[in-house]
Parts: structure tokens; C-alpha cells; sequence
């Protein structure tokens, strides 16, 4: 077995325990409240943990396993230079026999830029500025770790100003503070499947007309035959990405590490926006078709009045019935809310003042919803699966800031539920923002472009009947308008 076929072995293995883990994380997280005890909690938080120790270690090896490919690649071609020149062919013997696959450190990471080493951009400036063959072997390195094709989304020029304090070199940079992002709570329990290497289409057949059964009339009586009907359902494959012109002065002037800061920026910029597009994605201008927007989905009637908890309880209990009548093969197992939403069931009380939702630890009884996280989020610095804030209906419930929040004339936030397992999200490089080229595009005015994408592509169609949307389509003041706490 070749280093490469040892790799690629190792990455199967290592996506087979991700695949495991998370099925049990998501089998624990989807428990009645009443079942869910310290040892299973205890269990979900272990699984969170090792879920993102494990995606780490997938991104590595996914490096690993392009570094090969292209070593591999070069010596294919160097035999065929020499095939070409017709000298005699030597093979390549690489010993497999015995030896050990490691991990190994990517060329640039924050942990070296922190301890001083050099970063990216440095590299790359020094490289080309100054003929720096150190710089030039770590780029070298590193352009095999990184694919570096693809275009950017969004632009604007930043300048020492832009860094504040670090573009001088600080003790505490540890403690810069990047924007705060919202991550992706839907997008982490949909289901996900690699992108196929080719295309930018997908096509999935989808039955629209089944076949049929009844009894038979009468003995020796044709039985009854329906022509089954498909169609296939295209699914585009999207480009999502961002990009940041910096000067040579924060290059020059500013800290190692600087670009690990944007680089990060950006990766939580693309999480964010690949997660709003599964929900409310239009399906135009390059965007995915959200499940908001996917064709054929449900929808509960309208408030006529504010909403209250007793309204609210009603409508999405009809949504619950209306997915579950759907077909045996759907079954209703999320609820997303954005977190105003949740927050304000929690804030309903009864006549006697008395609060509906309960925490889980008050051993609650007859309780509309379980609150198992007070105070908590969904996002969990990109966890897979995401943590679960509460039980609503006996489901489990995902808050994620993304859900929109503007919708009608109310204006409404929406509350999805769904069978997040028939909706897809297929991913390249195992959903790893591809990192990025160097280009002095603009030298003439001392900047330097720093580039971050992906390809994804995303479908709610398949089986639109298993997602609802309660919301969204009340009178001006009426229905999920913003609460006041």
C-alpha cells in the first residue's frame, strides 16, 4: 500500500468515527426531556468536544492527502520527461513496508505565528520582495497543503488604521477580538455529504407520480397500474467566498500572525453567510435555494391578533401534525428558532404567574417546553452536531441568529421545523473553506489581496412536505413581531 493509499485509508476511517459520533450525539440530543440524564448530558458534551478534536485532525489529513497527490504528481511527470527524452527510467521505490503514517503540522497556523514564526503574507512578501529562499521553500510547502483557485465574493481595502493596535507588536495579541459571528446551527444538522469533484450542477431524480394498489376486482381481473413519474431536481452548485485587500505597511509593520487574524474573520463571515443560505437562500444571483424559498413547503395560517403563548403553542402544533401526515418515511425532528423567539417562549407564564417553559433540572411537569441550556446558544464554535437549547413539543430545539427575522408585514421572525435529514448540504473539502491566493494585484498602491472560498450546493426539494414555516405571513403588529422583554 502506497503513503497516499495509507492516507487516504486513514481519512475514511477518521470520517467513519466523525459519522459515528455524531449519530450518537444527535440520538442522545433528540431524548424526551424527561429522559436526558446527567450521564447522557455528561456523554453529548464529551461527543461535542471529540467532534471538533476529530474535524481538526480531517482537515489535516485532508492536507496531507493533497501534499502526496501532488508528490506523486511530479514524479509521474518526471517519469514521463524522462520516457520523453528517452533515457532509461529509473523506478521510484518508496518503502511502505514497516513505516508509520504521522501527523503533521500545516506550513502556517496560529500556534507558530503566536510563538513569533512567520506568517503567510510575510512569506510571501518577503519572497518576492526580497528573493527570500526560506520563504520561498515554506510557500512552496504550503501551496501544497492549499488549493489555491476560486474568486471572491466581497471586497474592501483595509490599512494599518483597519488593525488598530496590531500592526505593533503586542504581548497580549492572544487577546485580540474578532467580530462575533452566528455561525451555523442549521447547516450542522442537515444532512451532510461530500461535493462530487465535477460539475456545477447536480441533478437528483425525485418521484412525482407513485405507483399504485387496490384490490382486485375479480379473480383473473387486470390489477390496478399507475405509470410512476420522475423528474429530475437540479440543484446548482454555489461559489460563497470573501476576500481582503491589506496594505504593505501591516505586512511590513504589523505582527506575525496578522493574516491568521483575517484569515479566521473570514472563515467565520463564510460560515455564517453558507448557513443564512440554507435557510433563506433566494436561488438567485448564485445563491442557494433556501428552505425558506423551496417550492411546495408548509406553512401555517396566518395570527390574527398578537401572539400569545396559548396561539403560538396551537399553530405549531398543527405544523407538527401536518409533517408528521406526510408520509411514514417523515418524521419531524427539529425545530429551529431564532433566539428572540426562543427566549420569549421562555418568558410566558400563566395566570398564576408561573413560568411554562421550565428548566430540566426542576424536574418539570406539564410543561409546554424544557429549557435544558439556560441562557444558552446553538453555536459552539462549529460544532457537529450543535447543542441543543431545549425540547418544544418533544422535539429538540436548534436557536440560530440567522433565521430571518423581517419577513411579512408584521414584520415576523420565522420558526422552522423540519426532517433535517431530507435536506442535503454536500460540501467540498469536507466543508473547510479553501484557503487562499497571494496576488499584489494592486501594486501600485502597496496592497496585498488575501482570498477565502468554498463550493457547496443545498436542496430542501427532494421531499418539500418535510419542512414548515410557522410565520411570517400576519396583518402589520400581529403574530412573531419582536418581543418585548
Amino acid at each position: 500500500m502506497t503513503p497516499l493509499e495509507l492516507l487516504r485509508q486513514r481519512l475514511e476511517e477518521l470520517r467513519s468515527q466523525i459519522t459515528t459520533k455524531r449519530s450518537r450525539g444527535t440520538e442522545i440530543l433528540s431524548m424526551p426531556g424527561d429522559q436526558l440524564t446527567n450521564e447522557l448530558t455528561d456523554e453529548a458534551s464529551q461527543i461535542r468536544s471529540a467532534l471538533v478534536q476529530l474535524r481538526k485532525q480531517e482537515e489535516e489529513l485532508i492536507a496531507q492527502v493533497r501534499e502526496e497527490e501532488a508528490v506523486e504528481a511530479r514524479q509521474a511527470g518526471a517519469r514521463t520527461a524522462r520516457v520523453a527524452a528517452g533515457t532509461t527510467e529509473v523506478p521510484e521505490a518508496r518503502g511502505v513496508g514497516g513505516a508509520r503514517v504521522t501527523r503533521e503540522e500545516r506550513t502556517y497556523d496560529r500556534r507558530k505565528a503566536n510563538n513569533g514564526e512567520a506568517g503567510f503574507f510575510s512569506d510571501a512578501f518577503r519572497a518576492q520582495t526580497y528573493n527570500d529562499h526560506a520563504a520561498q521553500e515554506r510557500l512552496g510547502r504550503h501551496m501544497q497543503e492549499m488549493s489555491v483557485e476560486g474568486e471572491g465574493a466581497h471586497q474592501r481595502a483595509t490599512t494599518t488604521a483597519s488593525y488598530a493596535s496590531l500592526v505593533v507588536p503586542q504581548y497580549l495579541i492572544d487577546e485580540y477580538a474578532l467580530l462575533q459571528r452566528v455561525g451555523r446551527p442549521t447547516a450542522n444538522i442537515v444532512r451532510n455529504l461530500p461535493l462530487p469533484s465535477q460539475g456545477m450542477t447536480l441533478s437528483v431524480p425525485r418521484g412525482t407520480t407513485g405507483a399504485s394498489a387496490a384490490s382486485q376486482a375479480t379473480q383473473n381481473s387486470a390489477l390496478s397500474n399507475t405509470d410512476e413519474v420522475w423528474a429530475d431536481l437540479s440543484v446548482p452548485v454555489v461559489t460563497i467566498g470573501g476576500q481582503q485587500d491589506v496594505s504593505r505597511q501591516s505586512l511590513e509593520r504589523g505582527i506575525p500572525g496578522l493574516d491568521g487574524i483575517v484569515y479566521r474573520d473570514l472563515a467565520g463571515a463564510y460560515y455564517a453567510e453558507e448557513d443564512r443560505q440554507v435557510l433563506a437562500g433566494s436561488g438567485a444571483s448564485g445563491q442557494m435555494l433556501g428552505i425558506q424559498n423551496t417550492g411546495s413547503i408548509n406553512q401555517a395560517t396566518a395570527y390574527t391578533a398578537a401572539v400569545t403563548a396559548v396561539t403560538f403553542f396551537t399553530k405549531t402544533a398543527g405544523m407538527v401534525a401536518t409533517i408528521a401526515s406526510a408520509g411514514t418515511d417523515i418524521v419531524p425532528s427539529h425545530w429551529v428558532m431564532h433566539p428572540r423567539r426562543w427566549y420569549w417562549l421562555l418568558s410566558q407564564v400563566d395566570s398564576q404567574n408561573r413560568p411554562l417553559a421550565l428548566p430540566a433540572m426542576n424536574g418539570a411537569m406539564n410543561a409546554m417546553a424544557i429549557n435544558q441550556a439556560p441562557g444558552g446558544t446553538s453555536f459552539d464554535g462549529y460544532a457537529n452536531p450543535p447543542i441543543f437549547v431545549g425540547v418544544f413539543h418533544g422535539l429538540p430545539v436548534v436557536i440560530d441568529a440567522n433565521v430571518p427575522t423581517a419577513v411579512g408585514t408584521g414584520p415576523e421572525d420565522l420558526v422552522f421545523l423540519m426532517d433535517a435529514d431530507k435536506a442535503i448540504l454536500w460540501e467540498d473539502n469536507g466543508g473547510t473553506p479553501r484557503q487562499m491566493r497571494f496576488e499584489q494585484t494592486l501594486a501600485n498602491q502597496l496592497t496585498i489581496k488575501l482570498v477565502l472560498f468554498n463550493y457547496a450546493a443545498f436542496t430542501a426539494g427532494r421531499y418539500p412536505q418535510a419542512f414548515g414555516l410557522v410565520g411570517g405571513n400576519s396583518a402589520s403588529t400581529f403574530g412573531q413581531v419582536a418581543p418585548t422583554f
